[in-house]
């Protein structure tokens, strides 16, 4: 959320500067002073470095935290058990992420899970968006994690009510 009120505060402030620039600029060819061109074009500078600002944040910094998200989400998940069981004998559905994107489920009809497919970190909220081979949005998940304890919350369609069911990291990639 903080992130999309400092990107409408920065296209505001861009947006201000350049019709300031540009009325600058209207009135020093209206007035022939290249005291105000210049002026106006030293204004402009800012609406530049806001857009530079928003770049930066899209096509690098973004891209890096969630590159730095998926290895630490790629592993193995099962969902959670009630009962204390050494999580190496578990045995039922299973999700496994690799850090390439791409994931193996095998089971639980309930989840709208494909078989294969892609994955993705840094959807709408922080969403892990799973996609089918033909590059279609099938489930999302909510992630949780800490140091090495990660999880993901999927929702549970298979009765009447739907219910969510914690997937829980068992092994890393």
């Amino acid at each position: 959320m903080l992130e999309g009120l400092l990107f409408i505060l920065l296209i505001l402030i861009s947006g201000s500067f350049v019709i300031i620039a540009f009325i600058t600029m209207l009135i020093g060819f209206i007035k022939k002073s290249s005291s105000l061109k210049k002026t106006a074009l030293t204004i402009a500078i800012l609406p530049i470095i806001c857009w530079l600002l928003i770049a930066f944040w899209y096509l690098v910094t973004l891209p890096s935290f969630n590159k730095s998200d998926m290895e630490n989400f790629a592993g193995t998940y099962t969902p959670n058990t009630s009962f204390k069981a050494n999580k190496s004998e578990i045995s039922g559905p299973k999700l496994i992420l690799s850090e390439d994107g791409t994931y193996l489920f095998d089971g639980l009809e309930g989840i709208g899970l494909k078989k294969q497919g892609t994955w993705k970190t840094g959807g709408n909220d922080g969403l892990v968006e799973f996609y089918d081979k033909n590059g279609n949005l099938s489930e999302w998940a909510s992630p949780y994690g800490n140091n090495d304890d990660h999880s993901l919350s999927f929702e549970y369609r298979g009765g009447q009510d739907p219910e969510t069911i914690l997937f829980v990291k068992i092994r890393a990639e």
